[in-house]
């Protein structure tokens, strides 16, 4: 006989323990434990599960922060050193299948699918919490789905709990597996049970019905439906429950929590009680590497947490100039996204006598930085930012491409992108075309994941993506330490860039092929 049993304190882990009957001296009465065939009964319980797919999404943001931006020309590995985390070997497009991000990121994903399956499986539908429950838990398996085919292409269809022996599952189709996104997402926006906000200045950290429509949006583009796209997206729009913050300087940042643009993001809560579960490690790693650069004590860079950051994911140069392009080096958007080593200088910080920092151009992250009153430190930064995982912004963007992708109305999709350059302080465009589409996206969503996946489903990837990392630069001191320079070729690699036919997906991870004879392989890993 075999008995299992869930720890309510443990059901964010989805753990699951079991005994067979050669164990039967073992299998006692336990305190504190309630068997599985007992749990998913009431609405707390069903609270607890859905809470599951909540936490465990947490988990794949810093993976994808990784994965997504270093595939991308937005920004270069950075660190202590060149190897520093591996980070190059993404931002060079050296990684194979055992490559640890993407491995995490792959196995981080198919754990929601399962939190949300477990959900699906077991809580009923006898009240309106379990309805909603169940709602939610569809919206999350289609947001897993959604990144596990636009980065692999055909991973399984896993649509129920897996049971011992039934791991092995191959290759999903596309088509059916798009479908699938479809059907979750829109059996969620009909059931009448996702939260919707109240207004454009009400909040809540729930997933709500527009969130829902917006990634339906998002696979209706992925799946060049446009029709389908525009028409859901212009629903969200329509609502009037979203707007853009006005203050972009701090729309990724503890200030802009919560905001009127977010439509769904991961709370975080600062307490100093609780420091290793109050924030995630992109914070460290976005933050300047403070051991590198000196700190004037009448600067003004005193709002920034100083004390300790690693410097990854430092500004390319094809990004900066990108911005300086539209809207020149004094541009409102620019100086709310990058600064450069100058504006730094200005600030009270300069690289210190003597330090290197290796994959910088001169140019650092200011849209991920950390406020110093936020912070705790432990070891390592730690600051309770939220993390974003779709904002207005975005919507506008999509709505616009499926008009024009689609011939639709293309006054609608003018409009949308003006009102995002409005916000960005950039004269309206008269007309609009999917070159200004793509470049709006490009500055709009900088550093926020969405570049690489853009690229590759524009057909745009094997060319802009040729070159990447086969030179990357660094600031440094010149031979006589007089002054700082940036050597634009310090490590150089003639094999480093995108390949067609390989990496417009990524690799299954080794893990994966290893114990599942039944998958296929990527072409080219």
């Amino acid at each position: 006989m075999k008995t299992k049993y869930i720890l309510s304190s443990l059901i964010l882990g989805g753990c699951l323990f079991s005994m067979t009957s050669c164990l039967d001296k073992l299998d006692i009465e336990q305190h504190g434990v309630t068997k599985i065939d007992d749990f998913y009964q009431t609405d707390n319980d069903a609270e607890e599960a859905i809470i599951a797919c909540y936490d465990e999404w947490k988990t794949t943001y810093q993976p994808a922060f990784w994965v997504k931006n270093l595939l991308s020309d937005d920004c270069y590995s950075g660190g202590e050193s060149w190897t520093a985390a591996s980070g190059n070997l993404l931002g060079t497009y050296l990684f194979d299948a055992g490559f640890g991000n993407i491995s995490s990121l792959y196995q981080n994903l198919f754990n929601v699918v399962y939190d949300a399956n477990m959900v699906l499986e077991n809580v009923g539908e006898d009240s309106d919490i379990k309805l909603r429950a169940r709602a939610e838990a569809k919206v999350f398996r289609a947001m897993a789905y959604i990144e596990l085919i636009s980065l692999w292409g055909t991973p399984p269809l896993v649509d129920h709990v897996l049971q011992l022996g039934g791991y092995a599952l191959p290759n999903g189709d596309k088509t059916t597996l798009w479908n699938f996104v479809n059907t979750d997402l829109q059996d969620a926006i009909d059931s009448g049970y996702l939260s919707e906000k109240s207004g454009v200045d009400d909040w809540t950290y729930r997933i709500t019905k527009q969130f829902a429509q917006a990634l339906l949006g998002k696979a209706y583009i992925y799946q060049q439906n446009w029709s389908a796209a525009a028409t859901v997206l212009d629903e969200v729009i329509d609502s009037g429950k979203y707007d853009l913050y006005a203050d972009f300087e701090n729309v990724q940042t503890t200030k802009g929590e919560a905001n009127c643009e977010s439509l769904f993001e991961s709370n975080y809560v600062y307490d100093a009680n609780q420091v290793n579960n109050m924030s995630d490690m992109i914070w460290v790693y976005t933050n300047w590497r403070g051991d590198r650069l000196s700190f004037d004590a009448e600067g003004s860079y005193t709002q920034l947490y100083t004390n300790q950051g690693w410097g990854f994911f430092n500004p390319t140069k094809e990004a900066y100039d990108a911005f300086v392009a539209e809207e020149g080096e004094d541009g409102y958007r620019l100086n709310a996204s990058i600064k450069t080593y100058d504006q730094i200088k200005a600030m009270g910080v300069s690289l210190q006598e003597g330090k290197v920092m290796p994959d910088n151009a001169g140019l650092f992250s200011w849209k991920y930085r950390s406020y110093n009153e936020d912070c705790i430190q432990l070891y390592f930064l730690r600051c309770p930012n939220n993390l974003r995982a779709m904002r207005y912004a975005e919507v506008l963007l999509y709505a616009a491409e499926a008009h024009v992708q689609g011939g639709g109305d293309i006054s609608k999709a003018l409009d949308y992108v003006n009102q995002v350059r409005t916000r960005a302080r950039l004269t309206p465009l008269g007309a609009v075309t999917m070159d200004d589409i793509k470049k709006e996206r490009r500055l709009e969503l900088w550093m926020e994941g969405c570049r690489y996946q853009d690229l590759v489903r524009w057909g745009d990837a094997a060319t802009v993506l040729a070159d990447r990392g086969k030179e990357r630069p660094q600031l440094q001191w010149n031979a006589a330490g007089t002054e700082e320079e940036i050597d634009w070729a310090a490590q150089t690699n003639p094999t480093a860039g995108f390949k067609a036919g390989k990496h417009e997906l990524l690799p299954f991870p080794t893990t994966e092929m290893n114990v599942n004879s039944a998958m296929t392989q990527n072409p080219g890993y």
